[in-house]
């Protein structure tokens, strides 16, 4: 169940798609999984948001549920600020901290819960004025030895000034999951 919960905090280091370098949103998405040394196949739904306190510091807080084969069930939950740092007026720099929570459970065991913390640093830039592309690594570490490094690159088309829909992939050594989001932006 560690090595479990451990492959899954790939998960928590997800980037948030963007519309125009925008930081204020709220986005809901699917996920396919594969645990890779497992051979274990799960999907899952999250809720994610990014609201932009001034004008290079910003919020997140999100929350995954993905269901695994044979009945394992994970759940986690993220709360952190970020800071962004604009090369230009179409390229930012970003970097985050969060406070993170994960619970593993599994049919016929007892669950496992732990918190911890979360990094990730990448980047972000528009080829037009309409679709984005993100890049980033992120590191997790919820104590005993579970934590892991993922990289992940997603792509978003701004359809109007608040819908946008994404696709992101992340991998890490025993993970990879393949994303598809809604974003809808709000505020400025």
């Amino acid at each position: 169940m560690n090595k479990l919960l451990g492959l899954s905090l790939a998960l928590l280091a997800l980037p948030a798609f963007a519309g125009d370098l925008r930081y204020t949103y709220m986005e809901v998405g699917y996920q396919d999984i594969e645990l890779d040394d497992f051979n274990v196949d799960g999907d899952g739904f999250s809720i994610r948001g990014s609201f932009e306190l001034t004008e290079d510091w910003f919020m997140i807080v999100g929350y995954q549920a993905s269901d695994f084969d044979f009945g394992i069930d994970f759940d986690h939950a993220y709360l952190g600020a970020g800071y962004r740092m604009p090369i230009n007026d179409r390229v930012d720099l970003f970097g985050s901290v969060a406070y993170l929570t994960a619970d593993v459970s599994a049919d016929g065991f007892d669950s496992i819960d732990e918190d911890g913390f979360g990094l990730t640093v990448g980047v972000r830039g528009l080829v037009t004025d309409q679709f984005e592309l993100v890049g980033s690594i992120g590191y997790s570490d919820l104590g005993d030895g579970v934590d892991g490094t993922a990289i992940s690159a997603g792509a978003l088309y701004s359809f109007t000034e608040v819908f946008a829909l994404g696709i992101e992939i992340e991998l890490d050594e025993d993970l990879t999951a393949v994303g598809i989001g809604a974003r809808f932006y709000f505020g400025d």
